[in-house]
């Protein structure tokens, strides 16, 4: 009986380990690299990128060089650079569901902080 039971918890917690989210090392050309529609490394670089790469003090211009100058909103008081992660368009030309990784930066060109947006129709 304590052989199955040390069995199915074996068996769960390698279920629990397998579904954790794959990370891998930030690589700026695996992060600017567009496959067909898709950034098939962008979502499982974010953790790195975030821990190793996007420091206190670190200026827009060298978020900008790092990840590429993409789409940003400036105000008065801030600036913000978002990167799409992806874009399921389902069966439509409409998306369906989106991911995208934002970075802002106060009016000063210094990063504040990140966050990742995630919409879903």
């Amino acid at each position: 009986m304590m052989k199955q039971l040390y069995t199915i918890i074996f068996l769960i917690s390698i279920l629990l380990i397998s579904c954790e989210l794959k990370q891998v090392k930030f690589e700026e050309k695996k992060w600017k690299l567009r496959n067909d529609i898709d950034y098939n490394y962008r979502e499982f670089m974010i953790k790195d990128l975030k821990e190793n790469y996007l420091k206190p003090g670190i200026k827009y211009k060298e978020v900008g060089k790092l990840l590429g100058e993409n789409y940003n909103e400036r105000s008065e008081d801030s600036i913000q650079l978002q990167y799409e992660i992806y874009t399921d368009f389902g069966t439509d030309i409409d998306p369906v569901e989106t991911k995208t990784f934002i970075v802002n930066f106060n009016s000063d060109s210094i990063f504040v902080n990140t966050r990742i947006d995630h919409w879903s129709k």
